[in-house]
């Protein structure tokens, strides 16, 4: 029994996700097969393994990168609080530490889920079986310019006039987040979310440049919140909580060289 527990803590890749689990989905017999391989895999670890975590976990995640091809697994999910708190998310230009969680996320909401796209470029997550808590992160590269310029040296006026054509309602700060203290905008709004529930979205954009100012990379942290309908979980889950629990995503924020 305990050794079914340890592996279970285990961060596995989650193959039906988002309503994949129906029959008429073409590609649901190739998922089957895809997540069949999956128990064989972690059955034939464990049988090498025992029921040593640190093995197992050094075995899964180098097996991962093996079959993978040195990027993030297409479809994952956190089997508990532990794995939330230690994992460290190996993305295609960064890394980071999932935000806190608490047990109630998986009694309640069925746990945390997500997907890596582009390549391991765009990392998202959220709750198994609600919206409530969405996270976004996403990296790019581009040529330094003003817009940078203008980051870097806290020109808040020259932020807030380039975003606030696109976001006239939005609160536009300057502050720095990440292991090495990034620049970064946050664009802060409130608008309608699903079925006219009340919804907020706060993003922060961290920059990092090259020594001389030629090249620029970014990854992009967007939360979204969906109040729920329940009251019992409205209290609980809350805007303030969401962003107080990725306070750890944003402070292990790692950018890699990519010059």
């Amino acid at each position: 029994m305990s050794c079914y527990c340890h592996l279970t803590s285990i961060f596995i890749p989650h193959r039906e996700m988002w309503n994949e689990r129906k029959t008429n989905n073409p590609g649901y017999d190739r998922r089957k097969i895809v997540k069949l391989f999956n128990f064989i895999l972690l059955g034939s670890l464990f049988a090498i393994t025992g029921c040593n975590t640190t093995k197992l976990a050094n075995s899964i995640d180098g097996t991962l990168v093996r079959t993978a091809g040195n990027k993030p697994p297409a479809f994952f999910s956190v089997a508990n609080v532990e794995t939330m708190r230690d994992y460290v998310f190996e993305a295609n230009g960064f890394s980071f530490k999932f935000p806190i969680a608490k047990q109630s996320d998986f009694s309640k909401m069925g746990g945390w889920s997500g997907m890596s796209m582009r390549d391991g470029r765009t990392i998202a997550f959220g709750f198994d079986k609600s919206i409530t808590y969405h996270v976004e992160l996403n990296y790019d590269t581009f040529e330094y310019g003003e817009r940078e310029r203008a980051v870097e040296s806290n020109n808040i006026n020259y932020i807030k006039n380039l975003y606030h054509r696109y976001n006239p309602n939005s609160n536009i700060s300057i502050r720095n987040y990440g292991k090495e203290n990034y620049s970064s905008v946050i664009i802060e709004r409130e608008e309608q979310g699903f079925k006219n529930s009340k919804k907020k979205t706060i993003s922060y954009k961290c920059y990092q440049s090259n020594s001389i100012k030629t090249k620029a990379n970014s990854v992009t942290v967007i939360l979204t919140y969906n109040k729920p309908k329940d009251p019992k979980l409205a209290k609980e889950y809350t805007y303030a909580d969401l962003t107080r629990r990725a306070g750890r995503m944003l402070d292990s924020l790692y950018i890699k060289d990519g010059w």
